[in-house]
């Protein structure tokens, strides 16, 4: 699976599990789809996926736009369709969809191992705002911190 071959488009509630089947792949504690649900059913969600073209999801994008700031919640990209631009690609899309929702700035976590996503980040110009030290448990032994990363939406 390529990254251009791939829509991205507003979420729909039949796109639930697919997302949570993507959580469960891509994170130690993952939601389910009554929980995303819940999630996207808040003020100013925002919930993008990205659909290849044999229908099959392969990422998505949470968060949640309200006034000047909006949060990215959760993003993941299945394991097949990675380094192929495709989470840049959903970033983009939600930060486009922040803006025109009001907002001018866009604040995440991401743990501090993840190298892949925090290089994404700053490729798109996000920049170390703060820790959060021992954030992720994700079953490990010692908790990992999350790094909170933000970039101006101009």
């Amino acid at each position: 699976m390529t990254a251009p071959r791939v829509t991205i488009r507003g979420a729909a509630p039949s796109d639930l599990a697919a997302i949570a089947a993507l959580q469960t792949d891509s994170f130690s504690d993952p939601w389910d789809a009554a929980s995303i649900a819940r999630l996207a059913a808040l003020p100013g969600a925002v919930l993008l996926v990205a659909v290849a073209g044999s229908g099959t999801l392969c990422g998505y994008a949470l968060g949640h736009a309200i006034g000047e700031v909006a949060e990215l919640t959760s993003i993941a990209v299945a394991p097949e369709a990675r380094r192929a631009g495709l989470g840049g690609r959903l970033l983009a899309m939600f930060e486009g969809v922040a803006a025109s929702l009001g907002a001018e700035r866009v604040v995440l976590d991401v743990a501090a191992d993840n190298n892949p996503a925090c290089r994404m980040y700053a490729a798109r110009g996000y920049i170390v705002a703060g820790e959060r030290p021992g954030y992720y448990r994700r079953g490990r032994v010692a908790p990992v911190d999350a790094v909170v990363m933000a970039r101006g939406l101009n």
